[in-house]
């Protein structure tokens, strides 16, 4: 079982997942060197702030127990509640662009077993893409 130690969830992340610290670097805007120097223990307090810690917790937490817990279904129906409840974007936008009916997307929202896997291909790219575009 991963503990729940923000370092230890860093070194999961780092070691059994094998994101680059580069990686998370770009991804955080923080240095690799302090992200490494997080994961081996040092403090690092006095080199970002207060907000970019809780940044980087989060995202570690995210990425290490978030997306395991999960599964690939639940996150394309989350995604797409988001699309029309953050953006607005309707359900009918959604099933134009990814070529499915409205009430197959609405039905897959309610019961994310409801789409054969082609449907859900469809789905998914698409709403990925447009939440990639928004966001």
């Amino acid at each position: 079982m991963i503990g729940h130690e923000p370092k230890e969830l860093l070194k999961t992340l780092l070691n059994d997942y094998k994101m680059p610290a580069a990686s998370l670097s770009k991804i955080t805007g923080i240095s690799e060197q302090v992200i490494l120097d997080f994961a081996n223990g040092h403090n690092i307090q006095s080199s970002i702030t207060p907000t970019e810690m809780m940044d980087l917790i989060d995202l570690v937490g995210l990425l290490v127990i978030g997306i395991p817990s999960t599964d690939a279904n639940e996150r394309v129906s989350a995604i797409t509640q988001a699309l029309n409840n953050e953006f607005g974007i309707p359900v009918e936008t959604i099933s134009l662009f990814s070529n499915l009916e409205c009430e197959d997307i609405e039905k897959f929202i309610k019961e994310n077993d409801s789409l054969s896997i082609e449907k859900r291909y469809k789905l998914a790219v698409t709403v990925l893409f447009l939440h990639y575009i928004f966001k």
